[in-house]
């Protein structure tokens, strides 16, 4: 099916319907079910009237557009697949990947074993991927090749040779389908967690080879050998971007000691492109825009935990700054950045530690927290003080309470004292971390000497 997974759609993507099609929901689904069930038992296909009447109630003013994508010669008059219609609430739904798996693994589990056979599976595939084609205006692939596909695929999982498989051995094979993820982010906007991770590793390297080839494998490299290669290779990048990832890039670099201006250091480029890379990955239509459904897997690309609803709607609140229900990458690389005197220097390093101490994911750290982040970070001199005495540790314990007293002082705003709040946000803690380093460092120097 390699070929068949390049195919060009002979006419462009109604992208407002497959968003319409996205919040559609598991309870939409099984009111279609249901209706089927009632009113059509045994039905195979379906015409306009009986389709309209199935799924009016859950399409909307929808409904007869898609019907008309589904029928294979788009006539009014025609028939549709009951299963095929059922395949387009699925596939395209706003649900989880696991979730629109299992859905369609029990929907083709005829006999409710909690396995399916080699003709469920053809069946299974056929019945999606023509859904699918006809959604995105791609010619569906023969019979003979989706057997083929099937074949390959039962043997690959059929290890036991028992003719049938399990939903795991099903979901793991799918999951891990690249050609088929990428196939279905390209179309169908659907996206995993495993495949972002993937993309995102894969455009690191890409960016990782581009320093490579710009720097003669150096560790230091000059901002227009960069730029000529962003300009080649980012062609359809809004050159203001290019401009501030540029910027982003040098001025990272000078925080580094004894970097010349004009220079991008290599770890600096390697830290921000991962922001970047991660930014690509999920930017599933690329538009230059993540929408809240694009930011938990943006989220993950980037910090590599599974963000929960909380949190990203709390960072989606922070990120939209200018309240457009959508995050561009500019707004991306200055929720990393810290902007001082004109210059933007990334900090994404310490979202990740930020977000490893905020233990409950409440977007801001409370004073035992920041007490754990600093202990931890000064771990070689906990060690030293817990092993000299009781009273030796706890003169180190009291140290690291009024350190992070001072850090929580020097971090709120006076309207936050004011209301006495013992947090920090992730904006406060990126912007004046460097006043908590300094604080820290001296500690560190006091007890070295003690």
């Amino acid at each position: 099916m390699g070929n068949f997974f390049k195919s060009i759609p002979s006419g462009p993507t109604d992208e407002k319907l497959i968003i319409y099609l996205k919040s559609r929901k598991l309870e939409h689904i099984n009111d279609a079910i249901e209706q089927l069930n009632m009113s059509y038992p045994t039905n195979s296909t379906l015409n306009m009237e009986e389709f309209m009447d199935a799924f009016g109630g859950i399409l909307e003013d929808k409904a007869e557009q898609i019907f008309l994508l589904l029928e294979n010669n788009h006539n009014a008059e025609g028939q549709v697949d009951v299963y095929e219609s059922l395949a387009v609430l699925i596939v395209f739904s706003g649900e989880e990947f696991p979730v629109k798996l299992e859905f369609v693994f029990n929907m083709f589990d005829f006999d409710k074993s909690g396995e399916i056979e080699k003709k469920e599976l053809i069946m299974t595939l056929q019945t999606c991927i023509r859904a699918l084609c006809k959604l995105v205006k791609i010619t569906p692939p023969e019979v003979r090749i989706l057997e083929y596909f099937s074949e390959k695929m039962f043997l690959d999982l059929d290890s036991d040779r028992s003719q049938s498989i399990s939903f795991r051995e099903f979901s793991i094979w799918l999951t891990n389908s690249w050609e088929l993820q990428d196939f279905m982010l390209q179309y169908a906007m659907i996206q995993t967690f495993e495949n972002a991770e993937r993309r995102t590793k894969e455009q690191k390297i890409f960016f990782e080879k581009l320093f490579e080839s710009a720097s003669g494998n150096k560790d230091l490299c000059e901002v227009d050998s960069i730029g000529e290669l962003f300009q080649k290779e980012l062609n359809k990048q809004n050159p203001d971007v290019i401009k501030l990832l540029l910027q982003t890039l040098v001025d990272s670099s000078q925080e580094f000691p004894d970097i010349p201006q004009g220079l991008i250091y290599k770890k600096a480029y390697i830290d921000i492109m991962s922001a970047w890379s991660a930014f690509d990955a999920t930017d599933i239509n690329h538009d230059n825009m993540a929408s809240m459904t694009e930011l938990r897997y943006l989220l993950y690309a980037f910090e590599g935990d599974k963000p929960d609803v909380f949190r990203i709607k709390d960072e989606m609140a922070i990120l939209d700054t200018d309240g457009s229900g959508y995050i561009s990458r500019e707004e991306w690389i200055n929720y990393l950045c810290v902007k001082e005197k004109g210059k933007f220097v990334f900090r994404g390093h310490l979202k990740i530690l930020f977000n490893k101490y905020d233990k409950d994911n409440s977007g801001f750290l409370t004073i035992p927290e920041i007490k754990n982040l600093l202990t931890d970070s000064m771990r070689e001199m906990y060690l030293k003080y817990k092993y000299k005495g009781e009273q030796d540790q706890k003169d180190f314990e009291g140290m690291i309470n009024t350190l992070a007293e001072q850090i929580l002082d020097t971090l709120n705003s006076d309207e936050d004292k004011q209301k006495d709040d013992k947090t920090i946000s992730w904006i406060e803690f990126k912007s004046y971390m460097d006043q908590a380093y300094g604080k820290q460092e001296q500690l560190r120097q006091f007890l070295k000497n003690f």
